[in-house]
């Protein structure tokens, strides 16, 4: 069965454990209609990586027992310990990457699109990431790790990753040199100026020490969560595909073929007008997206939404017993499924009425 059923009802009841302490604190780090977005980009990604994930690791076993340079001993403590620190190192450069240059970015983009950080926000990942996301652990199948361990010092880096989500742990001290924490990580989440492009970590904290991109929580501006041009829907589908879209206007829009490549392989911020543009940001002009929703849309959101949980953990249950062609009919039913509940829940878009943010303080 897949690793990641076992960490789902986990994954659940730190995030009802996280808006308990919240509320006890007289905080507010959640909004539903937020959080349910979040949680379905989440199934949606699954989905999506149960088709195409297997890309990744078809072409690490190939290369890997083709031009694998060492046999490595899968019993000393060694082998899984190099291979952590190297995955990790592989990690900065596939994160860094994902800010830096705009097609990596339009699959990287939809984890930033929360204008919330809690727990739930950790869900929201990448349907797309699994088309580039290979290439850069080369190395360590150049090496001659075995699949096995490939596979599982990526499940600890992605499940560490989550508890760095949350509000609620301030600064850890000497943790912060060393490791990523939630302080540092909120850090990355924030669309203030000095949290652009900074804090790639997976794990370790060192590498953005090493090489410059490297930023402290400050006490005195804290980060706005979201991104620059913000997402504006609750539909986990146009989450994961609005950039690539705006990309292809973007091409379209000129003739120039030296902008058409800009637009691809530039920063997201690039424009001809301004090679290096990146605006000025004004966190008191920042309003958070919201949408009115009646109590029965939100009742059936919230359903649709444990629904397509459970739906994916019975998913993993008969994974393996399942035809190749129902797998496949599975998850494209269930991300359309998953699509739907967001369609939904934006029927009222019309009406929008922005609310004031609050950066989790009490309201």
């Amino acid at each position: 069965m897949n690793p990641i059923a076992f960490a789902v009802p986990v994954f659940f009841t730190l995030i009802l454990l996280e808006l308990w302490v919240a509320r006890s604190r007289g905080l507010t780090v959640y909004r539903l209609k937020d959080s349910l977005t979040s949680i379905n980009v989440g199934i949606m990604s699954e989905f999506s990586k149960a088709i195409g994930g297997v890309i990744s690791l078809v072409m690490f076993t190939l290369i890997s027992d083709r031009f694998g340079a060492f046999v490595w001993d899968v019993s000393h403590p060694m082998t899984w310990i190099s291979a952590l620190l190297l995955y990790d190192f592989c990690y900065y450069w596939v994160h860094r990457t994902g800010h830096e240059i705009n097609l990596f970015w339009a699959s990287h983009v939809v984890h930033h699109s929360s204008e919330e950080f809690n727990l739930s926000t950790a869900l929201r990942q990448s349907s797309t990431g699994f088309l580039f996301r290979w290439i850069f652990y080369i190395p360590l199948a150049l090496l001659g790790y075995p699949v096995k361990v490939f596979v599982v010092v990526g499940l600890i880096d992605f499940l560490y990753q989550y508890w760095v989500h949350t509000q609620l742990i301030g600064k850890l001290g000497w943790l912060e040199y060393v490791v990523v924490t939630p302080s540092n990580h909120r850090v990355h989440h924030g669309q203030n100026s000095y949290c652009i492009d900074k804090n790639y970590g997976g794990i370790f904290s060192i590498w953005d020490r090493m090489f410059g991109t490297y930023a402290d929580e400050r006490e005195d501006e804290k980060p706005v969560y979201g991104i620059r041009k913000p997402l504006q829907s609750w539909n986990p589908l146009w989450a994961n595909l609005h950039h690539f879209v705006q990309i292809w206007h973007q091409v379209k829009s000129t003739k120039n073929w030296r902008h058409r490549l800009m637009y691809i392989f530039s920063k997201p911020s690039w424009t001809p007008e301004k090679e290096d543009a990146n605006e000025v940001f004004e966190a008191n002009r920042f309003r958070r997206f919201d949408t009115p929703a009646t109590s029965g849309l939100m009742v059936i959101a919230f359903v649709g939404t444990m629904l397509g949980s459970l739906l994916l953990m019975g998913y993993f249950y008969l994974q393996s017993r399942l035809p190749q062609p129902i797998r496949i009919a599975y998850c494209v039913v269930m991300v359309l499924f998953i699509a739907g509940i967001g369609w939904r829940m934006m029927q009222a878009r019309q009406s929008l009425k922005p609310v004031a943010q609050s950066y989790g303080h009490a309201e």
